[in-house]
């Protein structure tokens, strides 16, 4: 796929490899999506104009210019007689954050983009990289659960030892274990069925489904 848009980005620059005759300054770059554009538009500017200096499209340059530091994972361009260029970016949709400062995007990647203009709210998820989807399908399981009396999950923490602190955005913690998960989440969803009505969830500070056959919960 980015083999594709780097030649279109070749035919869009006509027949000159270069821009030693044209002012960077004087180009005009005019940036459009489909969605709403998270990258930094001056970003985007800077590191195309980068590419337009360069006597020749380096596929490595390109990949390091735009898709490790930005949003964007694809890009097409078009010539705009005399000195301007359409850009047309498509960029990835973050679902959740890795860690403090990387993201899981809709394709299962992770970036680090230079500037991070994500407003939405977003789950941390914590732990080995190799489990970044298991633990986003377990944020998505405990989450449809805490819908039920309005709470949200804030953060995911799987440890080395296999425990998964579960952090919420009023506070409250719920422990787990990995290899028990589903039974434990079973557990939970006849807690919150027992209780809804009680006027008690919304004080819980501390659930712990370790125990073999039962919960063990703190009120505030």
């Amino acid at each position: 796929m980015k083999l594709v848009f780097i030649i279109l980005l070749f035919l869009s620059l006509g027949c000159s490899n270069h821009m030693e005759d044209e002012n960077s300054k004087d180009i005009n770059i005019f940036i459009s999506s489909d969605h709403k554009i998270l990258s930094n538009p001056e970003l985007i500017r800077e590191k195309f104009l980068n590419l337009l200096k360069d006597q020749e499209l380096d596929f490595n340059l390109l990949t390091n210019e735009f898709y490790k530091n930005t949003w964007v994972y694809a890009f097409q361009s078009k010539k705009r007689w005399p000195n301007g260029y359409d850009i047309n970016v498509k960029e990835h949709q973050p679902i959740a954050k890795w860690g403090e400062k990387n993201y899981l995007t809709h394709s299962g990647m992770l970036i680090n983009p230079s500037i991070n203009d994500s407003s939405v709210h977003l789950v941390v998820l914590k732990g080995k990289e190799s489990e970044k989807f298991l633990l986003l399908d377990i944020s998505r399981q405990i989450q449809n659960q805490l819908n039920r009396y309005n709470e949200t999950i804030k953060e995911v923490n799987l440890s080395s030892a296999g425990v998964l602190l579960i952090s919420t955005e009023k506070g409250s913690e719920l422990i787990f274990t990995k290899g028990d998960f589903r039974e434990q989440l079973e557990r939970l969803e006849d807690f919150i069925s027992f209780e809804l009505f009680s006027g008690k969830l919304n004080n819980i500070r501390n659930m712990d489904f370790r125990y073999k056959n039962g919960i063990s919960v703190l009120f505030s």
